[in-house]
């Protein structure tokens, strides 16, 4: 049971959430994780999309991949070890804890490495893995926003003999529970809820852009590109979220038809 100075910390929270402008997104997800690990007494933390692929047919994670993960601070060899685990992923390398999140795929969840896998895994390379990146626990949030994609927020112990308690965990979900409509922003930022493909990282900076009122001569200037090659990524990502103009980008961040 949260007590009401912790409830009311959480409720400022969504609300300085708000104030974000749709071309902050970025910026907010640093608040969010910031503040939610300050909370939690987390030394660190990410997020990640994850899309459910259509080819899930007898797949033992349901379809399911994660995409685009973004960790709050710098974790040892970052790139090389979420590159290589991707791939291990897309080739069906699986584990137990990978398998538990995806069978719960759906439903908003907040679990601890303790309530998905057996005693037994703690002993195995995938934890012992976790360790080698100093990583002695870690707790993470399920938030669905459609059939097809869902937000994954996860929260690092980073010290030995400290793992997160049954309470962490509640406060977690209450955490993100109210946070709909940011869960589905931060993927639509991504291009991992309705767009076509995931968005490069050009196209994810093009797409803030376009949701301002820049013009694109001004755009261009900003991202260092010649206005021609500016116009090429515009068409680009509009295309990739199957809209006509910034107008039709708007109303996908307001969740209406474009």
């Amino acid at each position: 049971m949260l007590d009401d100075t912790l409830r009311e910390r959480i409720h400022a929270l969504w609300d300085e959430l708000s104030t974000y402008e749709a071309a902050q997104t970025d910026a907010a997800l640093i608040h969010l994780l910031t503040t939610v690990s300050d909370i939690l007494g987390a030394e660190n933390a990410y997020w990640f999309g994850a899309v459910r692929l259509l080819d899930a047919e007898n797949d033992p994670l349901l379809g399911w991949r994660p995409r685009n993960l973004q960790y709050l601070k710098p974790l040892p060899n970052d790139a090389t070890f979420t590159r290589d685990r991707l791939k291990s992923l897309d080739r069906g390398g699986i584990d137990e804890a990978t398998v538990a999140q995806a069978r719960q795929a759906g439903k908003y969840r907040a679990n601890r490495l303790c309530d998905l896998v057996s005693p037994e895994w703690f002993k195995g390379p995938t934890y012992q893995g976790y360790l080698g990146r100093g990583v002695y626990d870690s707790l993470v949030v399920g938030a669905p926003v459609s059939a097809m994609a869902e937000g994954y927020y996860g929260f690092l112990r980073m010290r030995p003999d400290a793992p997160f308690s049954a309470e962490a965990r509640d406060v977690a979900l209450y955490a993100m529970r109210g946070l709909t409509w940011f869960h589905r922003q931060l993927l639509l930022a991504h291009g991992l809820l309705v767009a076509r493909s995931p968005l490069s990282p050009i196209e994810r900076r093009v797409l803030s852009l376009l949701l301002t009122e820049q013009p694109e001569k001004t755009m261009a200037t900003s991202l260092g590109v010649s206005p021609a090659s500016l116009h090429t990524y515009v068409k680009d990502v509009l295309r990739k979220f199957g809209v006509k103009g910034r107008k039709g980008l708007i109303a996908l961040w307001l969740g209406r038809q474009a």
